[in-house]
């Protein structure tokens, strides 16, 4: 660990490929809910790998459509060691954490169960351990543009641009794609359980920095994200999202700046139909209107996504996507505020004392 800061290592790829180094036993964790429809193709990846699992353990929180069943499956005609655990109704830090407590290994590595993975991507995120001076792996993730095929789909992706994630000192590694010795997940302690929905990743990898531990990135997105394709799809994401980031406490200043330029947006559009009505019927003077200019920032989400979609137009991502992502915006953008004025104000008194020891852990 550094003494009270943090470093981002970018992984050679070079040191990747060196056939001859072992790798450390390891054991992958994972937790699954109703995943059956993709679970399948995960299995397939995953015994893809160039480098196996040492053991595999998967929490279930109580699927009702096979997905237990067809783990155990996998589990017995399998030749790595595979536990499958059940707790009914558990949040995923809860399943994450239980997985690791049973776990033989010392080293772990954590996924989301419904995800691809490239054949080199558990490879690429166990060999930096090699080196006795790295204790945590972040690794970069994206999605495979191939499966973007609705309209909301398609919208989303020009708004994130195209899942391009940037390795910077502000990236938090998901755990979708992370690995760590046991040492590290016991001395944040664990993932926060007392979080409703999301937000215990966020959280473990901003704890983790807080420590003073270094990360060492994989920049190579070898863990692919499946993502939604309705529109009511992304705003529950954003709402769960929202949740979590409000429960904790965290994300403020980005939640604050994103209800300013919301309110700057709907200001903008309340002036621009008085302007307009105004001409239609004369009340005032046009030039009373000017003053309309501060509210342009509220347009900075729309510019954003212009600037994305214009290197991607063509014959998928039309003017219609376009403009289906400003919908997305507002969509996204209301339900993750409600979420996270509903976790802040409202969240339970023990929820709301975990969030105030947190913020003493980050700080």
């Amino acid at each position: 660990m550094a003494d009270g800061t943090h470093d981002f290592i970018y992984f050679r790829r070079k040191f990747i490929y060196k056939e001859e180094m072992n790798v450390k036993p390891f054991t992958l964790v994972s937790t699954v809910f109703n995943e059956n429809k993709r679970l399948l193709l995960t299995i397939d990846d995953l015994e893809a790998q160039q480098v196996k699992p040492s053991q595999i353990i998967i929490t279930d929180a109580g699927s009702s459509d096979g997905t237990f069943e067809t783990l155990h499956a996998w589990a017995k005609r399998s030749v790595t060691e595979i536990l499958i655990l059940q707790k009914k109704k558990c949040n995923v830090a809860e399943g994450r954490n239980l997985a690791i407590r049973n776990a033989k290994f010392d080293l772990i590595v954590s996924t989301d169960f419904g995800c691809r993975f490239h054949p080199e991507w558990l490879k690429s995120i166990v060999t930096p351990f090699n080196d006795s001076s790295i204790s945590i792996v972040g690794g970069a993730y994206s999605v495979e543009e191939s499966k973007i095929l609705s309209l909301p789909a398609k919208a989303n992706y020009v708004l994130t641009n195209g899942y391009k994630v940037v390795l910077n000192t502000s990236f938090i590694p998901s755990s979708r794609s992370i690995a760590y010795y046991k040492s590290v997940w016991q001395s944040v302690g664990g993932y926060c359980e007392w979080l409703t929905l999301a937000a215990d990743d966020l959280i473990f990898g901003r704890a983790v920095l807080a420590q003073g531990y270094n990360i060492y990135l994989v920049p190579d997105p070898f863990v692919f994200w499946g993502r939604h394709e309705s529109l009511e799809g992304y705003a529950k994401e954003a709402n769960r999202y929202g949740l979590g980031d409000g429960e904790a406490r965290v994300n403020m200043r980005n939640t604050a700046s994103t209800i300013v330029e919301l309110i700057f947006r709907y200001l903008l559009f309340l002036t621009l139909f008085f302007f307009i009505a105004n001409l239609l019927n004369p009340v005032m003077e046009p030039w009373y209107f000017f003053p309309v200019l501060i509210f342009l920032p509220g347009l900075r989400s729309y510019y954003r996504s212009f600037r994305n979609w214009w290197p991607l137009r063509s014959l998928k991502y039309d003017w219609k996507v376009l403009f289906y992502s400003f919908m997305l915006i507002e969509v996204t953008r209301y339900n993750y505020i409600k979420g996270f004025l509903k976790g802040f104000f409202f969240s339970s008194p023990g929820v709301k004392q975990n969030a105030k020891a947190l913020a003493h852990i980050l700080r």
